[in-house]
Parts: structure tokens; sequence; C-alpha cells
């Protein structure tokens, strides 16, 4: 990052340009806006460019600021500092800046956030470098002299099988891990009607360390993931599960330390367990690892030469710190090394293992071998194999691993240990069977997908749609690849007798000088922006995905809300829907359907309230009210939808927004609860129909302050919601919150299913601004799915049909919470809610945060 200062009287009148992104100079909002982007954080990780790895020294922690402050202002209280990027959390956050000479500035000085001040110290952290070291297992002095000596042939064979004697399990380890299995078994038998435990992992695939963590799967006879579940409810019911199984194990004192990892392909608890002292990871899914585990098992006592092979690259990338399970989870897990591992001795010249198609061949497929629709079969004999002989020492093995993955070319092929050889991408992706081994049929028949846009791909020799790689990023395989080759030269020198074994199991320091060379030596093509992948708004982070509350409500709750609903409104038909035009941009629209009778009611914002009035023959009817009138607000309890996420409005400058996605505007800070209010509905209102196609029909309309009185206690003690009293006067009732819109919503749900990958197709233009693209994806999606949405289609079974409310708290007018509920009957379409709903905030919240807009003029346009 450079920063280029017009001036130095004021940060807003400077410039900063990013240098990985090769970006022209941003103003201060655009450039923080764009380090929060996806694009600069895909730049930063991407192999195209080189990545410093003092990261650390560079690095501030900063803490002293409540939950709801936001990322862009910690960003903006240090961007003098020339911050390049920031890992942000909910009351910390560590700050990059460009050199390690800003962190000592930076700590020197007094720095607030308003009115607060914030608490800035050093990363305290381990270098990469000493934290490889540190994951030597210790050995004798002794051995220590033997690894030191120059030594050839067999000889070096068996100094490698002594060093293995020393770093591997023991008998007693094994006891150990056993006793803890039953005791965890023993324990959750008092829970659950039925428990079998299973030790999986390194603790039980003949490849275990001294120390090494315990992998426990328990088959509790719960499945959260049976096919009659939709995926939120699989989600909830598994993310219930795993808090119940933390819960009991910290409270029983089982296992201290314990943490709930509820949010994740395989949830899991973590914890200490309190009489072995051994870290366990207790997962319940189902037992895949537990077959994996022994498949390997069987390939590391097929051949001599094979478990010393595999277990001295495990340790070599223990010390490299290129491997590992749990965090960071961008690098390779010791399952996947060992698959690459076994992959190599599979594809071979002479092949040294079978692969897992030839050990699947003629053996006969059970049911209870079968998982999730995978077949996890495989035969154990192995005999014809353990008996070959071969002309190849254990580290000449490690010698060819190390040559062949360092000049692997992992954006052509597919690894796939079940065929035991490469496959190429393309015709994966056709699914074309003549270009495919015959054992990919089963995979071609599926229904899913393998992700194969990722850094590296290896198939899952079982669960053949799973991408055992697909958290590895670019850099660290970079790093692997370039330790790969470096240390093929040193087990070159070894067989030569140049060097010891001693030398090999040193850590490769990467210094930036060398990041440059991997790089010079290997030039990246220059991306062309014109066809470059465009994360859009809709794309959300983590951040934006977790602040979606999902609470399963049952079908007889559900009916009941539905009922209530109807009772205090008129229930438009999904059938009847036509754009409105000719609006103006001061007049509200109201619309009130009943049968095939639709009543259109239009309102000045300024001057007049109209609201909807049902007649006998359910026409409806307006009535204008009067500024000393004021408007009940309506009976409600945002906390109780099935759906809901919140938008933060506070400090957040004024914009307006155009229906082609043009922003303009920019003025003071909104505080008025009355342009708050009527941003928050433009803002949804805006996401729904313009952004996601969604038919949209005001139910009930933002009146504003001056019709509702003022919602934000400054004035009145009360929120405007008022009842008669005994003696006939007014009395005012104190709310949570007060709602501001009602909108009820009928999507096509083709037209949001499979919107990411349509952003990837449409080409990013000059010129234009997010929201633009963000619409061309739209129009993109509707082409080519050759989906329109008509209102006299008949079939109504691909229709979401729901309602959306705004509401705004009464003591916190920037506080707006969003909530959905489901008006249809049909269960598919329930199912279907929860994913759409967690689209339309990310949408809303990333329309905030990213662009910083708000829309103040366009909710009345259709």
């Amino acid at each position: 990052m450079s920063t280029n200062p017009i001036t130095c009287n004021s940060l807003i009148q400077r410039t900063y340009k990013c240098t990985p992104c090769k970006t022209q100079p941003l103003d201060k909002f655009a450039y923080i806006t764009h380090i929060l982007g996806k694009r600069h954080q895909k730049n930063l990780k991407s192999s195209d460019h080189p990545q410093p790895n003092d990261e650390d020294n560079r690095t501030i922690h900063v803490t002293g600021f409540d939950h709801t402050t936001p990322a862009e202002a910690i960003i903006g209280a240090f961007l003098e500092y020339g911050v390049r990027n920031i890992i942000h959390h909910f009351n910390y956050s560590f700050v990059e800046f460009e050199s390690a000479d800003m962190v000592k500035k930076a700590l020197k000085e007094t720095h607030y956030y308003g009115k607060t001040r914030l608490q800035v110290s050093a990363r305290h952290r381990k270098s990469h470098n000493q934290a490889t070291e540190d994951n030597m297992i210790p050995i004798s002095a002794s051995l220590s002299r033997q690894l030191q000596e120059r030594i050839q042939g067999r000889q070096l064979d068996s100094l490698i099988e002594v060093l293995i004697l020393e770093i591997e399990l023991k008998p007693e380890d094994y006891q150990m891990r056993e006793y803890l299995r039953s005791r965890i078994v023993q324990f959750l038998m008092h829970h659950f009607s039925r428990v079998f435990g299973f030790i999986f992992g390194s603790s039980a695939n003949n490849l275990g360390f001294k120390g090494c963590d315990v992998d426990l799967y328990v088959d509790i006879g719960i499945n959260p993931w049976a096919s009659c579940y939709s995926k939120a409810e699989s989600e909830k019911k598994a993310s219930d599960v795993t808090f119940y199984l933390a819960r009991e194990i910290k409270r029983s004192r089982v296992g201290i330390k314990v943490q709930a990892v509820a949010r994740a392909r395989v949830p899991i608890v973590k914890f200490q367990d309190t009489q072995t002292g051994l870290m366990v990871d207790l997962s319940f899914r189902h037992g895949m690892p537990v077959y994996n585990t022994q498949l390997i098992y069987q390939y590391s006592i097929s051949h001599p030469l094979v478990r010393p092979y595999l277990m001295l690259i495990r340790y070599w990338a223990k010390i490299q710190g290129v491997a590992g399970g749990g965090q960071p989870t961008f690098l390779i897990t010791n399952y996947a090394l060992t698959m690459l591992m076994l992959f190599y001795l599979m594809s071979r010249d002479t092949p040294i293992i079978p692969s897992v198609a030839h050990l699947k061949k003629n053996h006969p497929t059970k049911f209870d071998n079968v998982i999730s629709g995978w077949d996890c079969s495989f035969s154990r004999d192995m005999s014809e194999w353990s008996r070959v002989k071969h002309s190849v020492t254990v580290m000449e093995l490690v010698t060819e691993f190390f040559t062949y993955y360092g000049k692997f070319e992992a954006s052509k092929w597919v690894i796939c240990p079940l065929a035991g050889k490469l496959i190429d991408k393309k015709a994966l992706i056709d699914r074309d069977l003549n270009s495919l081994p015959p054992c990919m049929v089963r995979y071609c028949r599926q229904n899913v997908n393998i992700q194969l846009n990722t850094a590296l791909c290896l198939q899952d020799p079982f669960e053949n749609s799973h991408n055992c790689t697909r958290g590895l990023k670019n850099g660290p395989l970079v790093e692997f690849q370039y330790k790969c080759r470096k240390s093929a030269e040193i087990c070159g020198n070894i067989l030569r007798g140049k060097q010891s074994l001693s030398d090999f199991l040193k850590p490769i320091k990467i210094s930036p000088e060398v990041l440059k060379e991997i790089f010079t030596n290997d030039p990246a093509k220059e991306v062309d922006q014109s066809i470059e992948e465009i994360i859009t708004l809709d794309d959300s982070d983590d951040a934006s995905q977790d602040s979606v509350e999902v609470i399963n409500v049952c079908s007889e709750k559900k009916s009941k809300a539905s009922v209530s609903l109807k009772s205090n409104i008129i229930s438009p038909s999904s059938k009847d829907f036509t754009k409105i035009d000719n609006v103006s941009d001061d007049e509200e629209v109201i619309v009130v359907v009943s049968g095939n009778t639709r009543e259109v009611t239009t309102k000045s914002v300024k001057h007049s309230t109209a609201s909807s009035e049902t007649s006998e023959n359910g026409v409806g009817s307006s009535r204008e009210e009067t500024d000393e009138v004021s408007v009940i607000l309506p009976e409600g309890e945002p906390e109780n939808k099935p759906y809901k996420f919140s938008l933060n409005f506070s400090k957040i400058p004024e914009f307006s927004i155009t229906f082609d996605g043009a922003v303009s505007g920019g003025k003071d800070l909104m505080t008025a609860a009355d342009d708050i209010g009527q941003a928050a509905c433009s803002l949804v209102h805006f996401a729904l129909q313009q952004c996601l196609k969604v038919d949209v029909s005001v139910i009930e309309a933002f009146v504003g302050d001056k019709k509702r009185k003022s919602i934000s206690q400054e004035e009145n003690s009360d929120t405007g919601k008022r009842i008669k009293g005994a003696d006939g006067e007014s009395v005012p009732i104190s709310t949570k919150y007060g709602r501001l819109a009602q909108y009820h919503c009928v999507a096509v749900s083709q037209l949001w299913v499979g919107r990411k990958q349509t952003s990837k197709k449409v080409p990013w233009m000059k010129n234009v601004t997010p929201l633009q693209f963000e619409l061309a994806v739209t129009d993109a999606q509707v082409s080519t799915s050759g989906i329109m949405i008509s209102s006299n289609s008949s079939d109504d079974s691909d229709k979401l049909d729901f309602m959306i409310e705004l509401w705004q708290k009464c003591n916190d007018p920037s506080n707006i919470l969003v909530t959905g509920d489901s008006r249809s009957s049909v269960k598919i379409t329930r199912s279907q809610m929860q994913p759409m709903f967690s689209y339309l905030s990310s949408l809303s919240q990333n329309l905030l945060k990213k662009v910083m807009v708000y829309v103040t003029s366009t909710s009345s346009k259709r």
C-alpha cells in the first residue's frame, strides 16, 4: 500500500493506492471499502503476488471497543499508518500494516474511536520458524548424533527405522486411547439410548506420533442430516446436538477447555480429557472417517517400504509447518497429505500399492458399508503386493515424492486415489465416461459435483464428490511445492553422502528474497480485469451470514402465525401482480388485493397518509389523515419471527440510489428517526425488487415521523403506541420495536439459485458501480434461465410466498430489524425460505457495508 498526501491538513484529503491490487489512487472511504472487499482479500492470498512472511511483526492487536464497532471504523483509526489488511472480531481486531516501523509508531501514540480510547499492543505470537521447530518431537542425544552422520544405502533406511521407533506411538499410548474411548462411550450412554465409539485418524491408522490428538467418532443414534430434514433443519439440529454434547462434557468435568465447533461441514466438540490429558476431537456425523482410517492402516502394512516412507514425510511436514489438522484451515490436512503420499506409490511406473478401485474390484458391497450413497467397502487382502521386491530404498521413495509434487501442475489435474492416476478436470466436469476410468461411474451417477476451483484438487477415494484439499490456498500450496523442491535437493545430497539426515529434518526458512525468487522464476500471467471473476454484493462473508438468526418453528406455530396475520391485514393473492409506473418520488404505494380485485392507492409522504381499509366487498379505500392524528403502531413481536437480521444505520452518510444502480448524493449523517426509517424501507425494497427480482406488494407503508409521533424517546417516554384508558383518554404503551413497513413477496426460486455462478460469467465493465453490476447479474440470470416472473402462471410449486417486515428499535432508531415469515403451506417452500432470507440478509448488509449507501427516495418506484 502506498499513501499519496494531497495536503497535510486533513486525512480525508489524502489518496491511497493498493499495491497488490494495482489500483488507481482512492479516497479514504473508497480505500476502506476496497480493503474489506473480496477482490483485495483474494489478491493478498493469491499465488500471483509474493507473500511477506513477517506478518506478525507488521500487525497490532486492537481492543477497547464494543461488539457494535464496524471494521471500517478500526481501519479509519489507523489509516495513516498504511493499513494492508484487517482481521476483525466482535471485540478485538488484528490490523496489518505495510511495515514493522509503522507498528512501532502506532504503539507510541494514543488512538480513539469517537470518545472511546482504543487499546493497542503488539501481536504476541510465535514466529513461523519458531513454531515449526517446536513441532519437532524430542529425541535422545544418541540418536541426534547418529542423524548428523553421513551414511548411504541400506544403513540410511536402518537409521530411518530407529528414528521412527522414537517418535511413534507406543503400545501404552494405544492402551490409553482405548481407555479414553471406552470412558467417553460409557459417559454418553447416560444421555443416548445407544452409543458406539470409534477412534480414527493418527491414533488408529498406524502413523501416529507421540502426543498426537485423539479423533473420536461416536454413533449416538441421531442423524440430523437425514433426508427427511431440510438443509436449514439439519444445520439447526446438528448445532443443537453439538452444543448439547459440549455442555454435558463441560458440566460433568469429563473434559476441560471445551469448545463447540457447530458451523462446520463436520461439527465437532474439542476438549481435553481430564484423566489422560489428551486433546480430543469428538464428531458424530457419520463413520466415513473410520473407513478412511482403516484404508490407510491397510496400506501402511501392505509392504515394508510403505510405513517408513509415510512416517518420514509426515514428520517432515510437521516440522515444516505445511500440513496439520484444525487451525489454520488453509493448510493441507494430515489425511490429505497421507493420501497424496499413497497416490504417488500407486501412480509411479512400478506401483508399490494398488489403487482403491483395485481393492474394490470383485469385493461385495454390504449395506453397512454404504454411507450417504457412497460405497466404503474394500478388500483387506494385499498379500500379492507385499511379496513383490522393489529395487528402491525408503529415502529414494521420499526423494521421488518431493520431486513429483514439487513440479506438479495443480491447475490441470484431479488427483484420484480411487483410480490410482490423474484425471483431467475437463473430463470430470463433462462427466465424459469415455475419457474417465470405469471406477468413476458411481460419481457420474450422483447428482453432486466435486469442487474444482481450488488451489489443489484431491478426490476422496470413497466420497468422490469431496475435495480433500478444498481449504488449501494458493500461498500455502506455493510454499509446499517450494519446500518439496528444496527437500528433493537435500535428499539427493543425502543419498550421495554429501549431507546428513539431520539436515533434512531442519525447518526450511523462506525469506522475502526467496519469495520474490519463486515468483520471478515462475511468473504468473496478468489477470484481465475485463473478464476477472467479480464477487457481487450478495456473495457475503462469514460475518454477514452469521448474523442471520434462524429459529426452528414447527408447522403448528407457523400456521397460527399465519392466521393471526390474516386477521390484521388483507391477504394479497400471489397471482395478480403488475408493475406500477408513473408514480412520483413523493408518493408511497399501498397495494391491496382481494380475490380478483386490486386497489392501488397513493399518498403524499409530506402531506398525507393513506391507510387501507376493507369494505364488505373486499375493495380497499383510502383515508386521509391530518398532522394531528397519531397513527397507532401495529401489534407484533419481531423476536418471534422465524427469520430476522439487523441493519445498523449509525454514523452512515445519506445517499440516494437510482434504478440502474447509480449512487448519488452524500449529505450529513442521518440522525432523525424518520430519515433512518425511510432509508431502511427503501433499501430493503430496492434489494427485493430491483436486485432479487421479487414481486413486492406494499401491505403497510412507512408513514413518517409527523404522523406516527417520535419513536426515538427523545421527546416522549412512550413509543407512539397507544390504547384507550379507563377514562377514555389515550394511554402510551412502551414497546421494544415499532413496525415501519410490511411487504408481501413472491419469488421464483430458480431466479436466485445459482446466482453466484452467474456472477462469474458476467464480465466486469468499466465505469460501472457495484450495484449496476449486481443488476446486470440479475438480468443475466433471468435471461439464461429462461424464467420470467409471470403473474398468470398456474404452477405455484416453484414460488416462494413470504412476508417481510421492517422494525425500528424505539430507544435506538439506527437499529433496524428485518423479519420474514413464510406464507405458503407447501413444505418445500418453507425449507427454501431460510436460504432465500439469508440471501436477502447478505445483500442488504453488503449494500451498507461495501457501498455505504442508504436509499432515500426510491421505495415508491415499482
